[in-house]
Formats: structure tokens, sequence, C-alpha cells
């Protein structure tokens, strides 16, 4: 049988990431690979372990969803959001950052909002689905964080100009309102549309001053955030008869008259040009909308609200060089509703329902020119704003059927292999949005939250793309989850990858932490113990070549790189679930870590700094090895954690739940959601433990209220906290079967005889 024709079958390339189809497929594929990632090697080692970003100040002040992660001019703050809010950390607890008059950074939305951003010069632009007032951000040369609304809006009331006597003479006043601010070293002036007032039948002004009255003030009502101290209005006249003008005064916001006794000769000495005056176009403010985008300079902003009411199809640019001013002619209109915007390689990108449009083409200053929308794929479609990645010369973006990729000039689906998952990702049609994606470049991983159990009502895992294999229509996804995992924002920050919670949270990934907070919203972050990042191989099914033979495996040869204690289970699958088999877990403990307090000292496997390759035969169990296809299952081994041989006897209390040890035995810090067997029973029944109440007691769920009591012998069991696993390849044993395939007629289950 498997004697001599006995042969290896050899996996160490897992640089094809996951499939749903787990037949013909090479062995580079699986069907899960959770919680890894892909080394440049082609082999999988566990994921980055994670911990709140500051255990004094884990949460941010609204208690409720982070809605997005902003990181502010390349590293230099990140900021947070959730609902109308935005804070950042001055320097570990959180700060709002608010307006001039104390209002909120948004004026519309809440926790279902999806926000949208555009960074430029060190601004940031900012706006939601919800429709608030345009905002920006930024830093001013005093080092405050400065928030603003975006552009100056026209005036509503027309200002009057009355002659100081009657004469031939005629002139046309032009006002605007205009903002001066710094930006670290540099100044910028936010300015206005103009507001034209005539006056005819009058004096010379040196004469006899003209009187411009009915000046209206900027105020800042619940949702404005207009710098009102600083704005002023800038008055600007023609000479006698002419249409050139130039700048007469000025008032600052507030005061609403002001007399102009300025000759024309002077003001044509020492008067400085209107800004329109070359042909520019009026600097109007950005509409209301739900995305913006800034590339070359110059701000798009799509699906708005402006004089016509609420246009989907509808995007309108900015003046070049000037994000804030998007004259109300510069539009451009497509054939869908607009989902959101993005750019590659300094080409505008419009995501839509259904089509996808690159623009060609823009608007100058001067109003000439324009926009072509040029559609690049009629069915790809964007189901989330959020989820558009740009990197690598590429944006990647969540699309109706799946994953796709554009250069711009065309799209292309990048997740063949996952259509069926796929469906299940986005499934929720009113969670879509909330899909993100941040690029990890430190890693060359696209990491985007989303939801996959539709019991959680919100994101709880990571969909990672990897980009180290280049770009086709199968490329390498793998994921990351966990019983905490309730990813809702993603951002990239100092090379670490920052995760914002459902409930509030503040968290970040380290390549250094092999485990994850377990978060409770009822304790003290200080107080949250540690759980275990599961990490999960399962493969396709393996036919070794072939499906006329049966096939005999017999063991699994498992390489690990010795990076640290582990311990590994190996399930075997024989026919897609005709039986399921467990190998004898794999128990390494040649590593001490620095303050693990369930470490045995003076073991004979302990080798300090031991190093070198770590491999282990596992026999397969000899029943029903005969089979069609072997699926594998790598994961954490569930195996002893420490026992009363260690630390002691303990005090069983059935009626209060409780294991107490005599002190100074002490029950291992991170004990919580292990299990405690006790020799009652001979360690068969399992208890959870649900609290580590005190150094010596913890307590446990006992549903069938049937926990012993007495001084008893105990074990704890667990799939143990802070364990990785480097995987380098397994290697089957196996032979072909010297019976050949039955028809399924002529089958044990066909017929109902026995296999």
């Amino acid at each position: 049988m498997a004697g001599s024709n006995s042969q290896p079958f050899e996996v160490n390339d897992f640089s094809k990431g996951i499939t749903d189809d787990v037949y013909d497929q090479v062995p580079a594929t699986f069907a899960v690979l959770d919680n890894f990632l892909i080394g440049g090697d082609k082999r999988p080692y566990s994921r980055f372990g994670s911990e709140v970003e500051n255990i004094d100040y884990p949460e941010i002040p609204t208690g409720v969803r982070v809605g997005a992660l902003i990181n502010y001019a390349n590293n230099e703050k990140l900021l947070y959001q959730s609902l109308r809010e935005i804070y950042y950390r001055n320097p570990d607890s959180f700060t709002e950052l608010i307006g001039p008059t104390g209002n909120n950074v948004f004026s519309e939305g809440g926790i279902e909002s999806e926000v949208s951003t555009a960074q430029w010069n060190r601004h940031v632009y900012l706006t939601s689905d919800s429709f608030p007032k345009p905002m920006k951000l930024f830093k001013d040369g005093s080092g405050e964080y400065q928030v603003r609304n975006s552009g100056l809006p026209a005036m509503t009331v027309q200002p009057t100009a009355t002659a100081g006597n009657t004469g031939d003479q005629s002139f046309i006043y032009a006002i605007y309102y205009s903002d001066d601010y710094t930006v670290f070293a540099l100044t910028y002036q936010t300015v206005g549309p103009i507001t034209a007032t005539p006056v005819s039948n009058c004096a010379a002004p040196e004469l006899f001053p003209i009187t411009i009255s009915n000046i209206q003030e900027i105020t800042n009502g619940p949702t404005d955030n207009y710098n009102v101290s600083g704005i002023k209005a800038q008055i600007y006249r023609t000479t006698n008869g002419g249409t050139f003008f130039r700048k007469v005064g000025e008032v600052a916001n507030g005061v609403t008259t002001f007399v102009d006794s300025m000759s024309d000769a002077t003001l044509v000495d020492t008067g400085i040009p209107l800004y329109t005056n070359d042909g520019t176009v009026d600097f109007d403010p950005p509409p209301l909308h739900k995305y913006a985008h800034v590339v070359n300079n110059t701000a798009y902003y799509a699906h708005i609200i402006d004089e016509d009411g609420e246009s989907p199809y509808r995007i309108r640019q900015s003046v070049p060089g000037v994000p804030d001013s998007a004259p109300i002619d510069f539009v451009t209109e497509v054939d869908d509703e607009i989902k959101g915007l993005n750019s590659v390689q300094s080409i505008p990108l419009v995501f839509c329902k259904k089509y996808i449009y690159r623009l060609d083409g823009f608007f100058d200053q001067f109003g000439r020119g324009g926009t072509n929308a040029i559609r690049i794929s009629d069915n790809a479609g964007l189901i989330s704003n959020s989820s558009v990645v740009a990197c690598e010369g590429s944006v990647f973006f969540f699309g109706n059927d799946g994953v796709y990729t554009s250069d711009g000039y065309k799209c292309m689906k990048v997740s063949d292999q996952l259509n069926a998952r796929y469906k299940d990702f986005i499934k929720n049609t009113t969670k879509q949005s909330r899909i993100i994606g941040k690029f990890f470049e430190k890693e060359r991983l696209i990491v985007w939250a989303m939801q996959t159990n539709s019991a959680n009502l919100d994101n709880d895992a990571f969909l990672v793309l990897d980009l180290k294999w280049g770009i086709s229509s199968e490329m390498t996804f793998t994921t990351w989850s966990g019983k905490s995992f309730r990813p809702s924002a993603i951002e990239v920050f100092n090379n670490e990858i920052m995760r914002g919670d459902t409930r509030g949270f503040i968290l970040k990934h380290k390549e250094n932490l092999l485990s994850d907070p377990k978060i409770n919203i009822y304790k003290s972050a200080s107080d949250w113990i540690s759980e275990t990042i599961v990490w999960t191989i399962k493969t396709i099914h393996y036919n070794f070549g072939g499906t006329f033979f049966r096939k005999m495996p017999t063991r699994v040869l498992l390489t690990i790189a010795n990076s640290g204690n582990t311990t590994v289970q190996i399930n075997a699958i024989r026919d897609d679930g005709r039986n399921n088999s467990a190998c004898k877990p794999i128990r390494v403990r040649n590593d001490f870590v620095w303050g693990d307090d369930e470490f045995v000292w003076r073991t004979s496997t302990f080798i300090w700094r031991g190093a070198g390759l770590i491999e282990q035969w596992r026999r397969f169990k000899a029943k029903a090895l005969r089979l069609a296809t072997l699926q594998l299952v790598i994961t954490n081994g569930f195996s002893e954690i420490t026992n009363s041989d260690t630390l002691g006897l303990a005090t069983i209390s059935g009626a209060g739940n409780t294991a107490t040890l005599t002190a100074p035995n002490k029950w291992p810090l991170n004990c919580e959601d292990y299990y405690l067997a006790t020799e009652v029973d001979g360690y068969v029944k399992e208890y959870l433990i649900d609290s580590r109440i005190s150094d010596t007691q913890i307590s446990i769920i006992d549903p069938l209220n049937d926990f012993p009591s007495g001084s008893k012998k105990w074990v704890i069991r667990g799939k143990k906290k802070g364990e990785k696993l480097q995987l380098l390849g397994f290697n089957i044993h196996w032979a072909n079967v010297s019976q050949t395939q039955e028809t399924y007629d002529s089958s044990a289950e066909a017929t109902g005889k026995n296999a």
C-alpha cells in the first residue's frame, strides 16, 4: 500500500493568498490565511499585535464610533474624527479642534456619516455625505490647530454708495471679503466673490467724499467657523467712467461704513489692481458636497448642492492653486451618481455607482478650457469612497462585484478568486460606505476595514491586499481578525497601523506585539487583559496530482523558524469533511520571554537563546486514511498553560464559582479566557475563567451549576496568549493506493454499504 511508493508533497510558497475555489488550485493558494503576513520569501508569519495608543487616554471623548483618522501633514499630527467633532492629542489627552467661536468642525453629521478629506500644502479640506458646510483645518504660524470655513461667501446684502455732492462723474465699487492667515511659516489669503456697487451723477470724491454704507458683517452662527476678527472687506473702485478696478481701502469685519476721498490720479498711482482685472474669474466658495479631492494643486468637489439643488452627477473644479475657490461655472457632469473621487498619476478619477471616469483637461483661472469626463469602466462601480486607496501608481477600490484597480485609463478586477466571499463582504448594503482602506507602505500592503459577520453590525476584520507579487486578476489577499476587532477607522501614522474602534478607542499595531487587548468598556484600559491572536491556515483540497487513485497520507512534517515559543495544532480534513482528525499538538517552549509569569524554570527543554529550525513530524490518525482529497488546518494549539504541580492546590467553591490559591502563589496575569479543569472528573470538564479577581482568586462561568468544591488539583488550558508562528512550510508523506476510485453509483455513499 503506502510502502515504497510513498512520496513527499511539499508546500513552502504561500504567495497566492486565499481563494474561494478550493479545488484544482496551485499549492500556494489557501482557503484561509487569517492573521498572517507573507514575507518576501513567500512564507507566512503571524501578524502584528496591537495595544491602546495611550493607556491613560484610550477613548475619544465622544465615547462612540471613531469615524476617521487623519494623518495631518505627513506624520505631523494624528487627528481623530467622531460625530461632528475632530480631536488631537495635546500632548496625551484629547483636545477638540473648534472654530473661533467654539463651534464643532462639522455643521452636520452623525455616527453614520462617511467623512471625505483632501490635503494640500498642510491644509485638510473636510466634508461628509451629510452635506456639512465645507471646512478646512491647518496648523497656524503660532503652532495652534485651527478650523475655518472653506472659502468666503458673497455678500447677500448690496452695499450702498452715496455721493458727497452731485456732479457729472460715475464710478463702480467692487467689494469682497478676504482673510489672511498663516500655515507654519507661509501666509495665505482666502478671497471671496465680488459684489459690484455703482454710483453716478456725483462730484469728484477728493472734493466731496463718497460714502459706502451697509457693508455686511460676517458672523458665526452655531455651525460656522469664520475668522470673524480677521476678516476684512476689501474695497476697489474704477476711475471716472472706467472699468479697471484699483484698491481704495479696506475695513475690518463689522465696520459697515467706508468713506472714499481718493482722487483718480492717486488711485492710478497707488491702487492695487482687483484680482479679476486680468480676466480671472470670481472666487466663489466651494458648494455643499459629499466628496473632495485635490490633485495638481486643484480641488474637485463632487455630488454637490448648488443653485440647482442636489446634483449627484456634478463635479465643480476649483481655481488652480486655490482649492477653496470654486467658480460656479467650473462644472462637469457625468451620467451616473457619483460615489467618490480620487486620482492616479495626477489624473483625477470620478467613481460612480456603475461607471468610472477620468477627467481630461481643466479650467484655468480665466475660465478657459474645460474638463471632459472619459468613461474607463462600464460596470466596476464604487461602493465606498473611503475604500479607494492610491499607491504605487495605481488606485485600488471596492467595486460592485470585487476589488478593482485602475491606472487612469482602464479598470481591472483583482479579486476574481474571491467572488463568493466578496458578496458576503458587501451584502450589508447599509454599511458598505464604512469600508475604509489605507496603504501600509512599510510592508507594501493595502489594509481595508470591513464587515464579515452581519451579526456584528459594523466592521469586524481587515482584508489585506499584498502588492509584492504584482498586479493581476487574482492578487494575494489575506485577512486579519480578532475577538475584539471592531475597526471603524484606519490610518498609517509613523509607519504604524492605527485603528479606530467602533466603541471609541484608539489602538495601534506594532511589530513587537504578539496579542491584542480585550476591549472591555466597563473597565479601565489599564485593567484590560490580552487576547490570543488566533492565526489560522486552511489549505485547499490536495489531490496529490490526480483523482483517479485514492491516496494514503500518513504523516506531515512541519518546519517552523525558531522565533519564539509556540503551540501549533494540525488538523486533517478528509474528503471535504467526511472525516476530521486532530494531530498531537506541537509545543515549543525553548525561549524565555521576559516577564512571562507562566514560564516554568529548570525545564530540560529550555535552551537559553535557542536558535535554528523547529521540525516536527505528526502522524495522521490511522482510521480513515484512504481519501480522495486532503485539507490541513494549522492553527494555535489548545494546550496546558499551568497546573497545581507548579502553583499548588486551589480551594474550589462551587457556590461562589471561584478558585483560590494560597499566597504567595498567584494566578497567571492573563488567565482570563483560559479554561480551568479539576481532578474531580479526571480533568475532563473545563470551565471558562471569567475574571482574575485578585492575585490569588479567579472566578469561572458555570452554566450547568456543577462546579465542584474543596481543595483540588487543577490544570489551566487554552490557546496561549502572546505566541507567534513563522511557518517555513510543511511536507505531507503520502502514497497512491492500488484501488481506483469508484463511480458514485457503486460507492458506499450511494449503496449504503460500509466504506
